[in-house]
């Protein structure tokens, strides 16, 4: 009787198990790639494309940048978490009302990151002031693997986020997502 028993939690768990996708693996070297992206077109050609290497285990994600800002080495290291309990990070994407200033840039943004099926999202709020006024946005920054698993696409858009209790005011439109594209090193 315990081998029959063993026999059909055996299959119980293996019907179980069919069902569960394994998450993409996201973990390795990345290389920016300037012709399929619409974010960060540098003036020059010659500038060497940022790389990212990201190590995921389950739910920690640690992604490590190396780019050029300002014709400076920099180096940034993000730490997201996929179960949602949320994290804080150096502010890399924020919404202003003055272009090109870094005056409304938070030194730091709280976030939430979850699997979606099997792309990984990452949700945070943005206000910027504009006079007395006050605009709040979501900002949504969603990264998927490619079916071959040879490019990483990440897609961030802002949508307005009214707040009934601040003065704020609408704002037509979210403008278009930004797309930065990465190929597998």
């Amino acid at each position: 009787m315990p081998v029959a028993l063993m026999l059909v939690l055996g299959c119980v768990a293996l019907c179980f198990g069919q069902g569960v996708k394994a998450k993409p693996d996201l973990n390795g070297r990345w290389e920016f790639d300037r012709t399929r992206s619409n974010v960060g077109q540098s003036s020059s050609s010659t500038a060497p494309p940022e790389q990212i290497e990201i190590n995921y285990a389950d739910p920690e994600l640690r992604i490590h940048r190396k780019f050029l800002a300002n014709g400076l080495p920099q180096e940034r290291e993000q730490i997201y978490y996929t179960d949602g309990r949320g994290e804080t990070n150096q502010t890399s994407v924020w919404v202003t009302a003055n272009p090109g200033s870094n005056l409304d840039r938070p030194a730091e943004t709280k976030s939430k990151t979850t699997w979606s099926g099997n792309k990984i999202i990452t949700r945070s709020l943005s206000r910027a002031r504009a006079g007395a006024t006050t605009v709040g946005f979501q900002v949504v920054v969603e990264w998927k693997l490619s079916s071959d698993g040879k490019i990483l696409t990440q897609t961030t858009r802002t949508i307005y986020d009214r707040d009934p209790m601040a003065n704020s005011v609408f704002v037509s439109g979210g403008g278009d997502d930004f797309k930065a594209v990465y190929r597998r090193l």
